[in-house]
Formats: C-alpha cells, structure tokens, sequence
C-alpha cells in the first residue's frame, strides 16, 4: 500500500539555491527522501524531509499528523519515502510511502488541545463575515459530494471548489484546515478529469497559506480590511452601547477605554504557546495560528480581542499616524480628545465633526448640532454649555453662549 506525502517550503529548506534547478533533479532522479520529526518553540512537532543529508522542505501542515500517525504505527521517529511527482511552480513535491498502515479520519485528537483554557468574553465578538459564511457552506457542499461522488452535477462542484480557491485564503481555523485537507486528498484521488485536474491548483493555494508572503498579506491587507469591515464596526458600536454612560462623561470615558485596554492586554498574555509575544505582529501571529490547530470560536474571540483593541487605541490616539497626516491634523488631537465625550466617547464623529465645521457659519454649526443630537451622534445633556465652550475656545464658534443655546434646535423628544 503506497501513502503519498506533500512536501512544501523548499524555497526556505534551499536558501539560495536555484529552485527550479533542484526540482528539475528530484523530478529526474525520484531520489529516496527522509522524514525527521522535530520539535520547534514556533511551531510545535515539525517533519523535515531530507535527500542525503541536504534538507529539502517540511510535511504539509495537511499531511503532518497522517505521517505520526504512521511513525506511530511503527514506533519510530524515521519514514522512508521516494519522489513521485514535483511541482516547480507550487514549490512542493510528492512522496510515496510504503506500508501497511491505518486509514484513520484525520482530526485534531492527538492529546490536550492547547486552546482548552484560554478564552475572551470580555467584549461583543465579531460577526462572522458574508464571504466565511459562503466559504463554509462551499467547504461543506464540496466535501458531502467529493465523499458520495454522484449526488450533484460536476459543473455544480466545479463552481463550489472554485469559491472555495478564491476565498480559503484566510482560513486558518482548525475546523477550516480539516475540511480543507479532506478536500485536497479526495479531489487527487477523483475519477472525473474536470474535478481532478483542479488537484495542482487546490495544492497550491493552499500550500500558499503558510509562506512568508501570505504573513505579509495578513499584516497588510487582511488586518486593515478587518478593522474597517462592517462586522468591526458592529462589534465596536455594540460596545460603547454598553459603556455609553461612562463614554458621555467627560470624567470617566478615557479611564474606561483605559481599563477596557488593560483588560484585552492581560487576556493576549494569556495565549498559549507563547502566543503573546506576536500579539503586535498580525502577519506572524496569524502564520504561527495556522500551525497551531486554533479552533475557530477561539479564533474568533482573538480576532475580537485585537481588533476591538485597535479600535480602542485608536480612540486614545495610540496608533501610528497615516503617511499623508500634517501638522494641521496632528494638531487637533488635543481638541479631538476634549470632544469625544460629547460624541458618546467616540473620537472619529469628533474628528468628522470638526472637518465638516471647518470654515463654516455659526447658523450652520448649530444646525448640525441639532441633527447630530437628533440622531444621538452627539450625547444631549453635553450639547448645550460643555460642547459650545469646547468650540468657542478653539475658534470654531464664536458667538455667545446665549446665541448658542438660541440657535440650537433641541427637542425633549429627541433626549
């Protein structure tokens, strides 16, 4: 019975050799590869292959408990294996390996699960986004069929593994990595050409997940797009909900975000695995929880615990200033900060607030004063002396506190 094993990250195993070169001799010569277990601090179990004694990659994080599960099997720490196939564009190769072993499903039951005592419930989590809900349901479409092979039509599968290349590239759940990895074996192993041929590429893809690009797409493209997305912004305004009493006193809003900060920091200090110590580095936290096996309520209650901490931070203007910041804006903060308890603790409707009030007239001051406080952006017992005192000092209104009050359109029924 033969066992094939993905092999990945070569290009790191080679330094600078020319890759495509020492994939072209492995295609040509199928030499005989060793698989090493080793222990790493990052990563935890890792199995190196090697040719001789030159170390040419890692087993996929897909195939890596198959393979102890096997050396388990023979009570040793060594498999022996052989090329069969290379792929110079998706920097991996297959290995077979001979044996009688075991065909177990593979499931995250190999001991204490890490995760078991680290938990966030401090704060509202996060939504689950409109493309992991497609990816899941894709995840769960495909793996149904691939398993009964004949309940759907090929095109209908087609179209599902499809979604699943194009949105699988941030899933690093456990249960995601799972489904993931059933898919991959069974569509290797389809007899319908149209579903087989999609193989190389769903190898890619995922391989692709672990490389030190990916870690560099996290921290710049996935983190940003996560703060901004419409699920962060649910999770943040459901928040100052429950803390608006303290937000809207001038007293008490910075000490709440304070300890509301202070708490998400002990809870990061918590992270098993010495997770905490990449808490400031999204893109390598994200690459060590893909080889962590971090079920995906956990994930979520983290990514909830970051985000609403960036958020949080922000407020206190504690983050590092955009390229194009001036002087002008850098300027305001002060200003901005005094503002925010009126604006329910919020410093960004302060900060807009103070954009759209730029150079304009009293009346028009006022009146969208009275809208803000109508659509409860501005708290309605701080609209009245604290706010114009606020704007007369800075500049930005300038008549009486009495013109103030006179102008301002405030109904009973609006508080």
């Amino acid at each position: 019975m033969e066992t094939l094993v993905q092999i990945t990250g070569i290009q790191y195993a080679c330094g600078r050799a020319d890759i495509p070169a020492v994939m072209a001799e492995m295609e040509q010569q199928k030499p005989e590869v060793l698989l090493v277990t080793e222990q790493t601090h990052d990563f935890g179990t890792i199995v190196r292959a090697l040719v001789g004694t030159a170390y040419r990659g890692v087993v996929s994080r897909f195939d890596l408990e198959q393979v102890l599960r096997m050396m388990q099997h023979d009570n040793t720490s060594v498999l022996v294996g052989h090329v069969t196939e290379t792929d110079t564009e998706g920097r991996c190769y297959n290995i077979s390996i001979s044996g009688d072993y075991p065909v177990t499903d593979i499931t995250n039951d190999t001991g204490t699960d890490i995760w078991e005592d680290w938990n966030w419930t401090g704060a509202p989590l996060l939504d689950n986004s409109p493309d992991n809900c497609r990816l899941d349901i894709s995840l769960k479409v495909a793996l149904t069929e691939l398993q009964r092979n004949g309940s759907i039509d090929k095109k209908t599968l087609s179209e599902h593994l499809a979604l699943i290349l194009q949105l699988a590239r941030w899933g690093i759940s456990r249960e995601t990595q799972e489904q993931l990895s059933k898919i991959r074996r069974l569509v290797c192993h389809h007899t319908a050409p149209d579903i087989c041929v999609l193989a190389p590429q769903l190898r890619r893809t995922l391989t692709d997940m672990g490389s030190t690009e990916r870690t560099k797409q996290f921290q710049d493209i996935y983190f940003p797009k996560l703060c901004q997305s419409a699920e962060a912004k649910r999770m943040f305004q459901h928040w100052c909900a429950i803390h608006k009493k303290e937000l809207s006193d001038p007293q008490q809003w910075q000490a709440s975000i304070t300890r509301q900060l202070d708490a998400i920091e002990a809870c990061l200090l918590q992270l098993p695995a010495d997770l905490c110590y990449q808490k400031d580095l999204f893109g390598l936290l994200m690459h060590r929880l893909l080889y962590q096996s971090v079920p995906r309520r956990k994930l979520l209650m983290l990514l909830s615990a970051i985000v609403l901490r960036q958020l949080l931070r922000k407020q206190l203007g504690i983050y590092e200033e955009d390229a194009t910041s001036n002087d002008g804006e850098n300027g305001n903060r002060q200003l901005i900060l005094q503002l925010a308890p009126i604006f329910n603790g919020n410093t960004d409707t302060a900060k807009e607030f103070l954009l759209l009030t730029k150079g304009q007239k009293s009346t028009y001051v006022t009146h969208l004063v009275s809208l803000w406080v109508k659509e409860k952006r501005i708290c309605s017992t701080q609209c009245h002396r604290p706010l114009w005192t606020i704007l007369h000092e800075a500049g930005i209104y300038l008549p009486t506190e009495a013109n103030w009050n006179m102008q301002l359109d405030i109904r009973k029924t609006w508080r």
